[in-house]
């Protein structure tokens, strides 16, 4: 059963009703959970935000799942995360996140302990057949426990289109690691991460999902849902296609696919409950925001375009007009995907393995995905811009984030 993925619907705010349903459709926790089980229950607590809002797992989601844990008596209990570390945006405390998501209080009434893995102590993990990362540390805690328990919360993302269920496991990196995913390429990290510390349980919170970039209300998306199975990515698969958007087109779901032998598609998973079909929503992904803030940009993509390419071409994008090249961006074309034709257009990028055969590119940055350096340099160079300016301007901002959160990674 571990295609089996359910979805519920929340009747009259009944989520603990939901999420017990959502559990038992999928073969409950008594196969998983034993007396000696060592227990994390790890939701998405990225950055303070209001409670229902779709950006973190809410405390309600949270409770019921643990009282689920708590039912099977197991060794211990223990609630973790550690929020968003600082990268291309800001950092924050976890405690604040655990306290504005209701977590806090969650925690205090089952008697359950709170750890806040940003500070946890940690090993370093050689990671099998590694894709990008040799070695990762982890938080002790992830590491200690026999079953991880992931909670995340249906939302979009600017590089990776979904955050969900695997992804949400970047929050066992304590601290600065999680900084380590980014460089090296996101959607291969967080595979090599999942070699290690793969959730062996998966909920989504879908009361309330996240559009956009994350601004509360108006990219708060209300859904009333709640997804549950025992293999995350066939949740993420069904996660995904909830909020209209394609499986195949997420890099991390399409490499761990490849590297287990499944299909990410809706075909392979066997769903249960509430038909997908009368629950699907379109949901603005944050790359389509961010486009639409770079009008001077033609983002072609063709039907294969990933969030591989995506991701890096955030970067490229954004610190090309940071460095002050705004201007001579006006007019760039960009290709990612399979486009046969990009049109009689001055100056086209092509990126990524899949317009490789473009014809008429001024430049070509090859990859699967590409390097955010190369492509950083690629479209500078193509707009006359000056790349070490562009590449440096990206490390001071970068840093200046970096150490404007610092603080809250200290033990």
């Amino acid at each position: 059963m571990t295609n089996r993925v359910s979805i519920t619907k929340v009747a009259s705010g009944d989520v603990e009703g939901a999420v017990r349903k959502a559990v038992e459709l999928t073969g409950g926790f008594d196969q998983l959970i034993g007396s000696g089980s060592r227990g994390l229950i790890k939701p998405n607590q990225c950055k303070p935000s209001p409670r229902h809002s779709g950006c973190m797992t809410d405390g309600d989601v949270v409770e019921a799942v643990t009282r689920l844990v708590l039912e099977c008596e197991p060794a211990s209990v223990v609630i973790g995360d550690g929020a968003i570390a600082g990268y291309d945006f800001a950092g924050f405390s976890t405690q604040e996140s655990f306290d504005s998501s209701g977590v806090t209080d969650v925690a205090h009434r089952l008697g359950v302990e709170l750890r806040n893995l940003n500070t946890d102590a940690f090993e370093e993990v050689t990671v099998p057949n590694s894709l990008v990362m040799d070695t990762v540390r982890i938080a002790r805690t992830a590491l200690e426990s026999d079953v991880i328990i992931s909670i995340p919360v249906l939302k979009t993302h600017i590089r990776t289109h979904a955050t969900l269920a695997l992804k949400n496991m970047k929050g066992v990196m304590p601290g600065a690691e999680k900084r380590k995913s980014h460089r090296l390429g996101l959607d291969m990290a967080i595979v090599d991460l999942c070699a290690v510390v793969r959730p062996h349980y998966a909920v989504i919170d879908a009361t309330v999902g996240m559009e956009g970039l994350w601004q509360a209300p108006q990219d708060s998306v209300d859904m009333g849902l709640i997804v549950a199975g025992s293999d995350a990515l066939y949740v993420d698969v069904v996660g995904a296609a909830l909020m209209g958007i394609d499986p195949s087109q997420i890099m991390h779901f399409h490499y761990l696919g490849e590297r287990e032998g499944k299909r990410v598609e809706l075909d392979a998973v066997e769903m249960v409950g509430e038909r997908l079909e009368d629950h699907r929503k379109v949901f603005t992904t944050g790359f389509d925001v961010f486009q639409s803030r770079y009008p001077e940009v033609s983002i072609v993509q063709g039907e294969s375009a990933c969030s591989g390419c995506t991701n890096e071409l955030v970067s490229a994008i954004t610190y090309m007009k940071q460095a002050g090249y705004g201007d001579q961006m006006t007019g760039l074309t960009v290709v990612i995907g399979n486009v046969d034709d990009a049109g009689t257009k001055d100056r086209v990028v092509a990126l990524g393995k899949c317009a490789a055969d473009l014809p008429g590119a001024s430049s070509y940055v090859p990859g699967c995905p590409p390097k955010e350096a190369e492509m950083v340099r690629a479209i500078a160079e193509v707009c006359g811009a000056d790349p070490d300016a562009v590449m440096a301007t990206m490390a001071e901002a970068r840093k200046k984030l970096w150490d404007a959160s610092s603080d809250l990674l200290e033990r």
